[in-house]
């Protein structure tokens, strides 16, 4: 009896010390996936065929979604096993520059960019350094100024810009046309600075605020969207949450101007 409870109290001790390892974990399976896509896209390099290439361009999108989908999870884990800690915030920073800032840079560049030379390699490296600093300044800041709001498009979004399209276009098969690539030319370095803008962007919903039932629907409809039309749903969340936040920043922006406008002028000679 004795010796029974030893080793349950050894195999209490072993997951207690595991349990915090949870997070550190899923960082590193997010950075499994950026690395996948990454092989994906320079293995598009060549002559195949369009059904073909298709299919590899879906692949290599799909994992950086999935690192966003490992993204959202770990730190919320981290959370509520309250393991948070400088190690794992470095850790992840360092995973979501390969993750979010190398990989898609990569992938938009053999999927069009590197068609425009120089030009093209400029954004795709601007981008990536960008989402560099980004990543730093969120180290720094990330227990006070960015506790609740992040200062800057946050990188996993700023990733879903880049990728989400792709993987529509790849979804339902349609070809690109120089329009589309020349979009991205100006699109990127546009969304590297927002990223290390002082745009204001809301963090997503914490689920404590609804009802359980009410998060049970809720992630039915997600995942059922995210299984039959991936792409859809990518484009809708990312391009949706980048628009509003930049149109909400926009109306604060203006109501400040006009209450700065409407406010009376000090009469000549007040010192008040």
């Amino acid at each position: 009896m004795a010796d029974l409870r030893k080793k349950r109290k050894r195999r209490s001790a072993r997951s207690a010390r595991l349990i915090p390892l949870l997070p550190s974990m899923l960082t590193t399976l997010g950075l499994t996936f950026g690395l996948a896509s990454i092989v994906t896209s320079i293995s598009l390099r060549g002559e195949f065929s369009e059904q073909w290439l298709f299919n590899r361009f879906w692949w290599a999108a799909a994992f950086i979604g999935m690192a966003v989908l490992v993204d959202m999870l770990d730190g919320r884990i981290a959370r509520a096993l309250n393991s948070e800690s400088r190690f794992g915030a470095s850790y992840d920073s360092l995973c979501d520059l390969v993750s979010f800032g190398v990989a898609p840079a990569v992938l938009l560049y053999v999927w069009g960019l590197s068609d425009y030379g120089k030009p093209g390699l400029m954004a795709m490296l601007f981008y990536v350094v960008c989402t560099a600093l980004r990543l730093a300044r969120f180290n720094v800041q990330f227990t006070t100024k960015e506790r609740r709001v992040f200062t800057g498009l946050p990188s996993p979004m700023a990733a879903g810009l880049v990728f989400s399209p792709i993987l529509l276009l790849s979804e339902f098969q349609i070809t690109t046309i120089p329009i589309m690539e020349s979009f991205y030319l100006f699109c990127m370095p546009i969304v590297g600075l927002v990223m290390v803008s002082e745009v204001p962007c809301r963090k997503f919903p914490k689920i404590e605020r609804f009802g359980p039932f009410s998060t049970l629907v809720a992630a039915a409809i997600i995942t059922t969207a995210l299984i039959t039309n991936p792409g859809v749903v990518a484009v809708s969340v990312t391009y949706c949450y980048f628009l509003l936040e930049l149109g909400r920043c926009a109306w604060n922006i203006a109501l400040k101007v006009k209450s700065r406008d409407n406010s009376p002028e000090p009469l000549a000679g007040d010192e008040s």
